[in-house]
């Protein structure tokens, strides 16, 4: 889930919000929202998660658990709720930093072996070139 970008001008803004923060932030539920805010706001960070993660991505559980959490506890206080749930946000977090460094390390793997294939690619054609070019000049 931590590939997909949120540049996409089609997604609605609420959205992206709530992807921002399941990827890069801290999905939290806000003091200023009402109770039946605040629990459809846990069900749509729970919703989004899980649509987003297969069963066997790495966050998924930590995730889940996480969210499951603040969804719970979406009538205590912001406080509480983040006490009871921060070893659960830790863990998660984690992992979804583990997922990013990956993924940054894979990119820039195929990167150098890309740039190995085009240096490879342009040698042959010179190569090829200058062979053309020798045989050009000898008939």
């Amino acid at each position: 889930f931590t590939g997909l970008s949120i540049a996409n001008p089609a997604v609605p803004e609420a959205q992206k919000a709530l992807w921002s923060d399941l990827v890069q932030g801290k999905p939290e539920l806000e003091e200023s929202l009402s109770t039946n805010a605040r629990q459809m706001k846990a069900d749509m960070y729970l919703k989004t998660f899980r649509d987003a993660t297969d069963y066997d991505h790495p966050c998924r559980v930590p995730g889940s658990e996480y969210l499951q959490c603040v969804q719970s506890g979406f009538k205590d206080a912001s406080g509480t709720r983040q006490a009871k749930c921060a070893g659960l946000f830790g863990t998660f977090d984690a992992c979804r930093k583990t997922v990013l460094q990956q993924q940054a390390q894979a990119l820039e793997t195929s990167i150098v072996k890309q740039d190995i294939a085009d240096r490879r690619a342009k040698a042959l054609f010179e190569r090829r070139s200058i062979l053309l070019a020798t045989q050009a000049k000898g008939q």
